[in-house]
């Protein structure tokens, strides 16, 4: 049988693995509900793609069954490759068809949940945080948490339709407006809709950071940590990032990290947690990802670690044992910025980016219609920087977004483009892991 190297929904980044999984002579089989990108940094270029099948919807469980066990009966499928979370379940069904290590459908499922994973992580010791169902939390007569919450949806993705609520009368607008607030983008339309209830989970304090790792049969390597900046007008809205961030607290974030792994019987693949750590006291899970970080996280990694880090990925994918030497020697620095329109913007334009930034990229077609929000879902552009330091990846960021000219002119200092971060993102920290 022919071998074959199977993409669900190749999006953004997917497209290095898929290159990667090529030059080593594989078949390439693409299952995709949206078109293939034509444009920016991940172009998918002609000739890639050996066949394209066609997903009306990732919803048809009974479908897509059907499609990947077809796929599994043509094919000798040596790998495969997921980064939406609505196709994660069933790369896991194909993993296991083909005998390649897997984190198991059913469980893949359960750490969709977001609700299941805070019970689980409750029940094992691994989190203080309260939490509800949004039906359940509907009843309440008195709000039970000391200070505020978060309102999202227990299957979500993107960050999209969360709410920071501090009140059963907050609570009640916010439930209104998961309701009549619009997700433009139907892939994640249709995944969050899918599933339905939110899940209301009582607010942890401190600094927002994620913990990138590659589990290999049940080995946690961890590439590091990486820093959030988000939108100084709204917390909730991320903007950007930086890899690795050499945190105070590393050590403990990571063995954190690693039980977290070992509760949720994730042992295969990308991962990425997040967490939320504050100057003293318990780090709190805040999300669990079964998959690699976003957008352009490939080249932000490969940039630090001075690698092509879809190398690494595909090993992974094709039940390869990765050469993560690359973790003992110096890094770079790396930020990546997503980038909201200036206030008022209601039409797509073109985007004119500095020499410095690379991976440059619109997140949205010129002419589209503009939602007028500051949403997570708003961003319009987004780049990458590398320097030497941590400290002149900072101000290369930051100056690179100012410069970036939207609709004929400079982003500049406008609300949409203020961010906030941790006080440590920025400094040179020694690594402590």
């Amino acid at each position: 049988m022919t071998q074959a190297f199977v993409l669900l929904e190749l999006l953004n980044h997917m497209v290095l693995v898929a290159k990667e999984a090529k030059a080593r002579g594989h078949r390439i089989v693409a299952l995709n509900h949206d078109p293939l990108r034509d444009s920016g940094p991940f172009a998918v270029p002609e000739g890639l793609i050996d066949e394209l099948i066609a997903i009306d919807s990732w919803s048809d469980r009974d479908l897509i069954t059907k499609t990947i066990t077809d796929v599994h009966e043509r094919y000798e499928v040596v790998g495969t490759y997921a980064a939406f979370e609505a196709t994660l379940p069933y790369e896991a069904a194909l993993r296991e068809l083909a005998g390649l290590p897997n984190n198991g459908e059913q469980n893949v499922v359960e750490v969709l949940d977001k609700a299941a994973v805070r019970s689980k992580l409750r029940g094992e010791g691994l989190s203080g945080l309260g939490s509800a169902t949004l039906t359940e939390a509907l009843t309440w007569t008195e709000w039970p948490f000391a200070a505020g919450a978060i309102l999202k949806p227990s299957n979500g993705t993107g960050s999209s339709l969360c709410f920071r609520v501090s009140s059963l009368a907050e609570l009640r607008e916010a439930a209104e407006q998961t309701r009549s607030v619009a997700v433009v983008n139907p892939l994640m339309k249709d995944y969050i809709h899918q599933h339905g209830e939110f899940v209301l989970e009582e607010e942890a304090a401190g600094e927002l950071l994620s913990v990138e790792s590659l589990v290999d049969r049940g080995e946690v390597h961890v590439l590091g940590l990486t820093a959030r900046y988000v939108l100084a007008s709204d917390p909730v809205v991320e903007m950007g990032l930086q890899f690795p961030y050499h945190h105070p607290r590393s050590a403990e974030i990571i063995a954190k990290a690693k039980a977290i792994h070992h509760a949720m019987g994730v042992v295969h693949g990308p991962t990425q947690i997040e967490f939320m750590v504050p100057a003293e006291g318990s780090v709190e899970l805040i999300d669990f990802n079964v998959r690699s970080a976003g957008t352009a996280s490939v080249v932000t990694i490969g940039e630090a670690f001075g690698t092509r880090h879809e190398v690494a990925l595909t090993d992974l994918a094709c039940g390869i044992t990765p050469d993560v030497s690359f973790l003992e020697r110096p890094t770079r620095f790396s930020t990546e910025m997503l980038l909201l329109p200036p206030p008022g913007a209601t039409v797509m334009t073109e985007v004119t980016f500095p020499e410095s930034a690379i991976c440059c990229r619109l997140t949205k077609t010129v002419g589209d219609a503009l939602s007028g929000r500051a949403d997570q879902l708003d961003a319009v552009a987004m780049f990458v920087v590398s320097a030497d330091t941590a400290a002149k990846v900072h101000t290369a960021a930051v100056e690179a977004r100012r410069a970036t000219v939207f609709a004929g002119a400079p982003l500049g200092d406008n609300p949409n483009n203020r961010l906030a971060s941790s006080p440590l993102i920025g400094q040179d920290l020694t690594r402590r892991y």
